[in-house]
């Protein structure tokens, strides 16, 4: 395997970013804290799969690990490269009886779904052959199969395979003619391989047993670099669906190349539960899953029904699955979603993570594609995230997108920014409660087709506003705090409230065709808004509201993973009396014969702004920000 190189990806911004992660904060937990430590170090010397696992006689792959850990038990990975799929044969009994995988504090700890290649051939003109037999991939071959399921809109011939050179992947051609004339390309024969998802036929296989990949390397000899292909589906998933408590901090995670998730099929990704309930996923680094980085999808065990409408009637019981915690990772570069759940989140809390470059070459399109995706998000917490798109380029990957029954969800403290026309918050058929308070998005379209939702303290700059009803397709709403389906209805946009925030350019919600397709916008009450730099409110407005004339300077600057807001704000916009958000003033929203409440049930006020400051119910400001004034205001909005 050779010595331990981490590559590009893990310095620089990225390595920034992580330590921004870092600093949200959670303890490293303590090996052994309850039960054995398990240690695994594959560069020494005697390492062995059938030692006892002990730092004098270390197992050598955290497959071993796995299969001897107990409830209670940490397995512990020393410094190395393991290319493997870890796949956990049972879980944790209670959270503190979990069982933790651990990369050693300090060391850096990388599993992959890729193989290291140093048998290139050099054809001359920056171009390398190598060929491989089939058995090389054990079964799961990436080059052979294309990036196939439904929702997909776009594709081309793009297969799930990828190759790396000193941690950047190079980019796949469709034309022999376009890799000799473009470095950083590679190019399989698209002759060859499964027609589609699970079709193979004997015409496309591959002459001899032996696949070719053929890669434009520039001049770059590949086999003095660390040149890798993916070989792997998963890097972390569990052969059965189920397993409770089990804790993954500290790793790097790269070069999964897990299939599109469709929502029909078990959805694989870098690490996916498999529904399971309770896991904690935190401290890790996830890059170039060719499709998801953290997978909390469907499973074989518990399919989404074959009939669309059907869709979230067959959800497990709220205490079997979902109640994970996803925090604190940077995930990049992923093709489908960083993190990304149907009917395996619920309950589940997304917090201090850092999301960017979805869908960064824009290879494919469609449904669900998003930095966060998440379909039927039942009291689901998304909090203090930072999602970006890339500048510049159409990804069609959204910020965060809640698609179906989302009930009693909240989105609070993120920043997101640079999403565009691809939208950074999507609000698809579900019929709330969705508390959106104390965000900022920067760059974003902002689209609502949803009951219930309350847009509170928030900052929208340079964003675009659309909110439409679909009366002829019918959603599930769900009883307070379950899965139970309680009925299905249509769209309507009743119950919105748009209060206490500061939208700055981009029309506001004056702009035509913010309210589309005939909807009937009297279920929108918007108010004690402030409105800069041309943006205007709704037609019935509250009086609350105030619209500023004049340009008032507001921009989002990124310099070394750090984040500044700054704000030059009139005087005028401090002058104004707002009420504080609370359960109370939001209401009952129908249907979901619930108001704003938090997963345990309690009444959801907020309380406090996006740096957990207290807002003074006496004294509440309009945006996200409670210590603004007037003239300039700059505040480090990441990390905190």
């Amino acid at each position: 395997m050779g010595g331990l190189h981490l590559g590009p990806a893990m310095g620089g911004v990225l390595t920034t970013l992580a330590c921004s992660v870092i600093l949200v904060g959670c303890a490293v937990p303590q090996p052994g804290a309850t039960g054995r430590t398990l240690v695994v170090d594959n560069r020494a010397a005697n390492a062995a799969d059938d030692n006892r696992g002990t730092v004098a006689e270390p197992l050598r792959t955290i497959q071993a690990g796995a299969d001897r850990a107990q409830p209670g038990d940490t397995v512990l990975v020393k410094a190395g490269i393991y290319r493997e799929t870890v796949v956990p044969p049972r879980g944790g009994t209670a959270s503190d009886r979990a069982i933790t995988y651990l990369a050693a504090p300090g060391e850096p700890v990388s599993i992959r779904g890729s193989e290291r290649i140093t048998t290139w051939v050099d054809r001359g003109a920056g171009i390398w052959c190598v060929e491989l037999e089939t058995a090389f991939f054990k079964g799961y071959n990436p080059f052979a199969r294309p990036v196939a399921g439904k929702w997909l809109h776009r594709v081309g011939g793009y297969r799930l395979g990828d190759v790396y050179c000193d941690g950047e992947a190079l980019r796949q051609t469709l034309k022999p003619a376009d890799l000799r004339s473009t470095p950083n390309t590679w190019y399989v024969d698209p002759r060859f391989g499964y027609r589609n998802k699970s079709d193979f036929p004997a015409d496309r296989r591959y002459p001899n047993g032996m696949v070719t990949i053929q890669a434009n390397f520039g001049d770059v000899d590949p086999n003095r670099r660390l040149t890798e292909i993916n070989a792997r589906a998963a890097c972390f998933f569990p052969a059965k669906a189920g397993l409770k408590f089990l804790v993954i901090d500290g790793f790097d995670i790269r070069h999964a190349a897990p299939q599109w998730a469709d929502i029909y099929t078990l959805e694989k990704g870098a690490i996916g539960t498999r529904y399971g309930y309770g896991w904690t996923i935190r401290n890790c680094t996830i890059t170039n899953s060719r499709n998801i980085g953290i997978s909390m999808g469907v499973t074989d065990e518990v399919p989404f029904p074959e009939v669309l409408n059907e869709g979230g009637g067959n959800i497990p019981p709220m205490e079997t699955l979902g109640h994970h915690v996803i925090r604190n990772n940077v995930i990049r570069r992923c093709g489908q979603a960083g993190i990304y759940g149907c009917y395996g989140a619920a309950g589940s809390v997304l917090e201090g993570n850092v999301i960017t470059e979805t869908n960064y070459r824009s290879e494919w399109f469609g449904s669900n594609q998003a930095a966060i995706k998440i379909l039927f998000p039942i009291d689901v917490v998304i909090r203090n995230n930072v999602l970006t798109g890339v500048p510049g380029v159409r990804t069609n990957a959204k910020g965060i997108w809640l698609d179906w029954g989302a009930q009693n969800a909240r989105v609070t403290g993120n920043l997101l920014c640079d999403f565009g026309r691809s939208r950074g918050l999507f609000l698809e058929v579900n019929f709330g409660p969705i508390v959106v308070d104390g965000n900022i998005l920067v760059r974003c379209e902002v689209a609502v087709e949803s009951n219930g939702v309350v847009f509170a303290n928030n900052l929208f700059h340079d964003c675009s506003f659309r909110f439409w009803s679909n009366p002829g397709r019918t959603t599930p709403y769900y009883r307070p705090h379950s899965t139970i389906r309680a009925g299905k209805a249509s769209v309507t946009l009743d119950h919105i409230r748009v209060w206490n925030n500061i939208v700055s350019g981009g029309g506001g919600f004056g702009a035509a065709q913010v309210v589309r397709e005939g909807a009937d916008p009297a279920g929108i009450e918007s108010d004690h808004n402030a409105f800069l730099n041309g943006a205007r409110g709704f037609p019935r407005e509250g009086r609350g509201s105030i619209a500023l004339p004049g340009a008032a300077a507001v921009s989002l600057e990124q310099h070394e993973g750090a984040w500044t807001l700054r704000m030059d704000l009139p005087e005028a916009l401090l002058l104004g009396k707002h009420a504080p958000v609370t359960s109370k003033r939001v209401g009952r929203i129908p249907l979901a014969a619930m108001g704003a409440e938090h997963p345990d049930g309690a009444p959801l006020d907020i309380t406090a702004d996006y740096f957990g400051r207290r807002i003074d119910p006496g004294s509440v400001r309009p945006g996200p920000i409670q210590a603004i004034r007037k003239g300039a205001n700059t505040f480090v909005v990441w990390p905190r």
